[in-house]
């Protein structure tokens, strides 16, 4: 097995000054904050996530219309689990801000029901920092493995960007 230089890994390409560990934490838990609230059902949440960016072409102020309209919840749960993984971080051309990489793994359950796959995703974002805070300024997502997803997203959404595989969330400044 051969090494790869770091230079021809999978992922950001470092441009500018280097991520200190508290803005990799950060970011990550960003990442988390993404996951968890689509997990939980706070549409309202995940949409603040937004408020600084766009999230599949519409500004943040739409998302949270967009989530309740279109993702499927019982009882307000979505029954789903998104798991994020192999995070790779790297610095923007300024401190505030930064590019990266992840997979999620996107599962649902009902009680009495085993899990099933509704999708894996690549992610591809870029992040800003405003007012001190770490936030999404944009996001390409590339289905990598699609699932069964006729329990959590309602059919007709106009926004099936996975027919191509590729979805493209973009920023009011890309």
């Amino acid at each position: 097995m051969t090494r790869r230089d770091p230079v021809d890994a999978p992922g950001p390409t470092p441009r500018g000054p280097a991520l200190d560990a508290q803005d990799v934490r950060r970011i990550t838990a960003l990442l988390t904050a993404y996951c968890d609230s689509v997990d939980t059902g706070d549409f309202a949440r995940f949409a603040r996530l937004f408020r600084d960016g766009t999230w599949l072409g519409m500004p943040g102020a739409d998302v949270e219309d967009w989530m309740r309209e279109n993702v499927l919840t019982y009882d307000g749960a979505t029954h789903t689990r998104h798991r994020v993984h192999d995070i790779s971080l790297a610095p923007g051309r300024s401190r505030d801000e930064a590019y990266g990489t992840c997979g999620i793994e996107v599962t649902q359950r009902f009680p009495g029901e085993r899990a099933l796959l509704v999708t894996r995703n690549t992610y591809a974002d870029r992040f800003r920092r405003v007012d001190g805070r770490w936030r999404f300024d944009s996001r390409t997502i590339t289905r990598r493995q699609p699932g069964d997803d006729s329990r959590h997203r309602r059919r007709g959404s106009g926004r099936d960007d996975n027919q191509k595989g590729r979805g493209t969330c973009g920023s009011s400044t890309a």
